[in-house]
């Protein structure tokens, strides 16, 4: 996964540089302070602060004609990890890597953990560092290869750094505070930064230097981008291979898979997860999709202590255009001013997730694809369940364009949606969802269209229902949308200020007829006084239901249409009183 990643990251940095990194690095909050270097004395020349636009995770470029330098120099200067960096212990308040940087948290200022001692031991550390590395013999033959193409640490330089530092840290920046950063850096040639950097990174990209193989005259380790080893977890090592290792990396490839990992750093705090890997990188934010087909890797981030990467595939013949126009109807054939939402022709993925993302799971959808479940704040259970069963099949669909048990998930969990907000009282919600639903079903199954059954039997009792004389009903579909049709004007006689949606439950839930037909029983006890005498129409209806047997099973599709469908015995009829 990792060497197909870097082989692309590879062609495009070989192009483009470090603009590729740097155009959307972001630097830390803080204070930055670009020191000139003037003969034998130095002198500030710019100082600004940074800080990120938490809206749009954006800083404002334009603020310094130093700007590029600083982004260059942060970038060079910043450390692998904490774990890793140039002092130990209290010596790892200062933050740089290099002698021409130099990186606190301003808080070490106010509270006094920075002190001469400190700073004198960091550029120690960096002016002897093959002294550093004599007990370590893998760092050391690592450090002495890159000293041999960077050359030696101009000491002169570096302690002319360190007085002009230990003299102005205390003297111009003692009223700094809070938790944000102090970077001063020096304004010497780039070259120079790469160089320190390398002096730094080298011996310290390895997890580990101890897992270090020499094959030839090329040096090989164990990479540090989401990979561990840790002698207190001994069932992380291989111990069915010589090499107990899971993976060794050249020194190239893992410099690149630094710059490739910075890459992705720059990304994730920009709020662009998603990582699409072809020809070229593309990278997109929640809720963007991509505007043309796509052929290769694909990679979700996640900002952790480092940036992780959380899922990875290869994508086939990914195009953001449904392969057929998805048609959302309005199956019920209710008021379209008693429903939410839009209807009408759907052509993309974009456009058809952000339309289930509004209609079957309220919002949620999109927000959650990856968050932890105890991190989800619902507290709608159902809606809940149903978003954790059905939201990496979904973003498998929009994102990577893989239909794979898409509708056999969705059907199941549509159904339970449509229930919850029954219950829940959310009867507009309901029918959109229910439209949602079944526009969904001719979309992945075609066949008998639920609009042309539910019309059919509308039609059916509509007729039956306005003679006088008693008819009978025809088939199982007709009677489940009788009963739903039942249940719904049995609820509308309730004299409460909310009706109790929940008395449909029963009925929505009911796993055999003879239950349906007891709780009917029940409802028209409880409101036959508020049922006029002379309301032929309802007896009828209901005469028809009670002496029907089904022939199947209980479809509670057919009642929950027949119960948010408008009900057929309000509609005006001129022969009515």
């Amino acid at each position: 996964m990792l060497n197909q990643m870097v082989e692309v990251f590879k062609n495009e940095y070989d192009k483009l540089g470090d603009d590729l990194i740097l155009d959307s690095y972001i630097p830390s909050d803080g204070t930055y302070v670009i020191v000139e270097p003037k003969k034998d004395k130095f002198e500030i020349v710019d100082t600004i602060d940074i800080r990120i636009d938490k809206k749009t995770n954006t800083i404002d470029r334009t603020s310094s004609k130093y700007f590029g330098f600083i982004l260059f120099a942060d970038y060079y200067s910043q450390l692998i990890s904490m774990n890793k960096s140039i002092l130990p212990g209290k010596g790892k308040i200062i933050q740089g890597n290099n002698y021409l940087s130099f990186i606190i948290k301003k808080e070490s200022l106010s509270n006094n953990k920075l002190s001469n001692e400190i700073i004198d031991e960091f550029y120690d550390a960096l002016e002897n560092t093959e002294t550093k590395y004599k007990k370590k013999k893998k760092t050391l033959e690592l450090y002495k290869k890159v000293e041999k193409k960077v050359g030696k640490v101009n000491k002169e330089r570096l302690n002319s750094i360190r007085f002009w530092i230990k003299k102005i840290i205390f003297e111009e920046f003692n009223n700094y505070k809070g938790n944000e950063y102090l970077k001063i850096f020096f304004h010497y040639p780039r070259d120079d930064y790469i160089k320190e950097s390398e002096r730094y990174y080298v011996p310290k990209i390895y997890n580990q230097n101890k897992y270090n193989v020499k094959i030839g005259n090329e040096i090989y380790g164990l990479h540090n981008n989401n990979m561990g080893m840790n002698t207190k977890k001994p069932y992380l090592e291989n111990k069915t291979r010589k090499i107990e290792v899971p993976y060794l990396i050249n020194q190239e490839d893992v410099l690149y898979q630094k710059k490739l990992f910075d890459f992705l750093k720059n990304n994730v705090l920009a709020g662009r997860h998603n990582i699409y890997i072809g020809d070229k990188i593309r990278s997109i934010k929640r809720g963007e999709f991509l505007e043309d087909s796509f052929d290769g890797m694909f990679v979700r981030l996640k900002k952790g202590k480092e940036v992780e990467i959380i899922d990875f595939d290869i994508v086939t013949h990914y195009n953001p255009k449904l392969t057929k126009i998805f048609e959302f109807n309005n199956i019920l054939g209710v008021d379209f001013n008693s429903l939410t939402t839009e209807y009408g022709k759907i052509k993309t993925l974009k456009n058809l997730n952000h339309k289930m993302n509004e209609i079957l799971f309220n919002k949620y959808l999109n927000q959650n694809f990856f968050t932890e479940p105890g991190d989800i704040s619902l507290n709608d259970s159902v809606l809940k369940s149903n978003l954790l069963m059905c939201r990496t099949c979904l973003f498998n669909w929009f994102y990577k364009g893989n239909k794979q048990n898409v509708w056999e998930l969705v059907n199941k969990s549509s159904r339970s949606l449509i229930k919850g907000s029954i219950i829940n009282g959310y009867g507009k919600k309901a029918s959109d969802q229910f439209n949602f639903w079944q526009s969904l079903k001719e979309y992945f199954k075609g066949g008998n269209k639920m609009g042309d059954i539910i019309l059919d039997s509308k039609d059916t009792l509509r007729k039956k229902i306005s003679e006088k004389e008693t008819g009978f009903i025809e088939n199982d579909s007709e009677y489940f949308f009788a009963v739903g049709q039942l249940v719904n004007y049995f609820i509308s006689k309730s004299k409460g200020n909310k009706k109790p949606l929940s008395l449909a439950n029963p009925f929505i839930n009911a796993k055999n007829d003879a239950m349906i037909k007891e709780k009917l029983k029940s409802l028209y006890k409880k409101y036959n006084y508020d049922i006029d005498n002379y309301n032929y129409r309802f007896k009828g209806l209901y005469a028809m239901v009670a002496s029907y047997q089904i022939e199947g099973k209980v479809n509670e599709d057919m009642i929950i249409a027949g119960y948010l469908h408008s009900n057929l015995l309000y509609e005006k009829v001129k022969s009515d009183k």
